[in-house]
């Protein structure tokens, strides 16, 4: 009888990194350059790999390789092997400064300049050789920790989780009205929110794939009251809002600490904040189980958390200041 080393010692475990490779890229050429192989080379791969599993493992379509449902099965499992792989070879022996991995975080649009920014900073500072891609983030931050598609979710919204998934909050937020520096609004003393609700707004729009619907906290409450925003733009980027309502009497909503961006210039003042029950919103740091013990994540974890802590606090002294 073989020995699990004697049968394992057959395989080749890089093709399990091949394969992890290919059901994230699901095609051949991404997978190649990620794994920097030619794509003649990462095509004997694949046939190294339905050879060892008697499997097809991916049929062709338009639109890329799709996994065939022994794929799927693997594709759990898979994770987990490849996290306690890298666990046994790199946990005891950690560095910060010699890390090479690439990370990668889905974050609130309206929140990536002021945390995703800082964030790569410090990453810079602690471990030059880390790469750290953004995603936009998902209705539903779940799909995106499932699918592998990002290590680390920044919600705004509570998660129903389970077993599977750790959720942490590691901050809040509360919505801010936005405009112009000589907006009429500013005229009044006490400025409501009917008295915005007369002005038109422009509004930040989520990733189009996302189920369901995000409501911001305002608009939970003036539903409650059958009241209305009137948008008049919707966009994916900041930018384009901010500069659409340069000149104009249009409102935009943005978290309070949307204040100190240098996007929203002198040409713009706060309108009326939102800082009490029930409009203040907490933010999620949300992770797969998977990813709990492995000490580069957990670095990782701590970079974001203090990131987040030093926004708060930079903002503390900025209202000290002023």
């Amino acid at each position: 009888m073989k020995t699990l080393e004697q049968t394992l010692s057959r395989i080749d475990l890089n093709l399990l990194v091949s394969l992890s490779v290919l059901i994230k890229e699901k095609n051949v050429s991404r997978a190649a350059e990620k794994l920097f192989l030619s794509q003649p080379a990462m095509s004997r791969v694949l046939g190294r790999l339905r050879e060892l599993f008697d499997d097809p493992l991916f049929y062709r379509e338009s639109n890329g390789l799709q996994p065939t449902a022994k794929t799927l099965e693997l594709e759990e499992q898979l994770d987990a092997i490849l996290f306690s792989i890298d666990n046994l070879v790199n946990n005891s022996a950690f560095s910060a400064e010699s890390c090479e991995k690439a990370f990668r975080i889905s974050t609130p649009p309206l929140m990536s300049k002021l945390l995703t920014a800082p964030l790569a900073k410090a990453i810079y500072e602690a471990a030059p050789k880390v790469t750290l891609e953004e995603y936009p983030s998902a209705i539903d931050p779940i799909l995106l920790l499932k699918e592998s598609h990002v290590d680390f979710s920044i919600h705004i919204k509570e998660t129903i989780v389970n077993d599977e998934y750790h959720s942490e909050k590691i901050g809040y937020t509360y919505p801010v009205i936005y405009g112009a520096s000589d907006h009429p609004l500013l005229q009044k003393e006490n400025i409501t929110i009917d008295d915005c609700l007369e002005y038109s707004f422009v509004d930040l729009s989520f990733d189009i794939r996302s189920e369901g619907e995000y409501l911001n906290p305002i608009d939970i409450e003036l539903r409650k009251q059958g009241k209305y925003r009137n948008i008049a733009l919707k966009s994916g980027q900041l930018s384009t809002l901010i500069e659409s309502i340069k000149g104009t009497d249009r409102l935009i909503i943005g978290g309070h600490l949307l204040e100190k961006d240098s996007i929203l210039d002198s040409s713009f003042k706060v309108i009326k904040a939102f800082d009490s029950k029930p409009y203040i919103v907490d933010i999620y740091l949300i992770e797969h189980r998977r990813t709990l013990t492995s000490s580069p994540h957990r670095w990782l974890k701590l970079m974001i958390s203090e990131s987040i802590k030093k926004g708060f606090q930079d903002k503390s002294e900025k209202k000290i200041k002023q």
